[in-house]
């Protein structure tokens, strides 16, 4: 038996396990092997090891000192895979990067400010650029009391503000929009001739209309994820942008789709009223954009952190199908909020967006976190 030390903390609307990337063999097979045997993966429910048995639960997240002279700490996160196999280190989670701020905040890795917050300069390794993270602090430890929400969560906590303004283009490398245009017409197998807009922010996003796929905004998201011919349209629609953008050219799509994160889609529609995951009923005045997110052939319970930030920046931008959906008037100005209402309630984004060069000056999320286990994880 064999252990590693670990730390399990709690990001947004994620739960991931922290690292030190000094405890663990370099990147490769020997690494992700490891990884795979403390998550008890592969098998659903992950009975053997620290998975949660769910994609928003069965994170890892490894940690180390600063490769880059403007960061305090390197944050490299990958998305282990329940039933294969198989880790994904090529996207970020921007949930999980409020976790990452913590980390570094509970190893006083940032500098302190006058208004009793550390600034954390978080790398994020898988895309190669910078999260600037304000940590609120108590007592030289990151404080948790607080009286901000964050739908999928239980009741309040601290903000951590999280600006993920340095994340335009950072998966292609083509800029905000990879294709030149805010939509574009696919072909899709199932569909026929499709609108999307493929947005590079945080991740790589694909927004689409829910009239156009055939998702009914009336249904829970565990009605929509047991339609199983609604779940593979949607996969479709996936790897028909993938195709399109030439992402992932030269791997079978089919399993491609299967273990990538990206590109995260998004199914948008104007507001209405709808019920979360818990029964409450959020009101159409009570967001901007109804969407519904999914990866991997599984809808989100709540609603990705990187999600949120490429869909506000996406709704900046004109032409794009988030912006035709949303309240026009959230987004009358180039600096604006934009209120998204997701399967877990709604959240907040703050986005300054010029819709003539798609210049990104900042978009900031607010997120909490929290320590949940300090010690070292086993595995055979």
């Amino acid at each position: 038996m064999q252990c590693l030390d670990t730390m399990i903390i709690r990001g947004g609307s994620s739960k991931g396990v922290y690292l030190d990337v000094r405890d663990l063999p370099p990147a490769g097979p020997a690494r992700d092997a490891v990884i795979l045997k403390i998550f008890g993966s592969p098998d659903k429910r992950q009975i053997d090891g620290l998975g949660g048995a769910d994609k928003l639960t069965s994170k890892v997240c490894v940690m180390g000192p600063p490769s880059r002279d403007d960061c305090d700490v390197d944050y490299l996160f990958g998305q282990v895979n329940q039933t294969l196999p198989k880790i994904d280190w090529t996207s970020n989670c921007g949930n999980l990067s409020s976790g990452a701020a913590y980390y570094g905040a509970l190893k006083g890795y940032g500098q302190m400010s006058a208004n009793g917050t550390m600034r954390v300069r978080v790398h994020q390794v898988n895309l190669g650029r910078r999260i600037l993270a304000d940590v609120p602090m108590r007592d030289d430890a990151p404080e948790v009391e607080g009286d901000f929400a964050i739908g999928g969560v239980p009741g309040t906590a601290a903000r951590i503000n999280l600006d993920f303004g340095d994340f335009a283009g950072a998966v292609v490398k083509r800029g905000l929009l990879p294709t030149g245009n805010p939509t574009d017409l696919i072909d899709v197998p199932g569909l026929g001739q499709t609108h999307m807009s493929i947005v590079d922010m945080a991740n790589l996003h694909v927004f689409v209309r829910a009239s156009d796929v055939g998702l009914d905004t009336s249904q829970s998201i565990f009605d929509l994820q047991v339609d199983t011919a609604l779940v593979q349209r949607l996969e479709h629609v996936r790897a028909a942008a993938c195709q399109h953008i030439g992402f992932g050219a030269g791997h079978d799509m089919d399993e491609l789709m299967r273990i990538s994160v990206n590109p995260l889609l998004f199914v948008v529609a104007p507001p209405r009223a709808y019920t979360t995951n818990t029964g409450d009923a959020v009101a159409a005045d009570d967001h901007d954009l109804f969407a519904r997110s999914m990866a991997r052939y599984e809808f989100s319970k709540a609603y990705p952190g990187s999600g949120s930030v490429g869909t506000a920046v996406a709704a900046g931008l004109p032409g794009t199908l988030a912006h035709e959906a949303t309240r026009p008037s959230a987004i009358a100005t180039r600096a604006f909020t934009l209120r998204v209402g997701h399967p877990g309630g709604t959240l907040s984004v703050d986005a300054a967006v010029n819709p003539q060069d798609h210049a990104v000056a900042y978009a900031r999320l607010g997120r909490t976190a929290r320590l949940l286990m300090d010690g070292r994880a086993y595995y055979r």
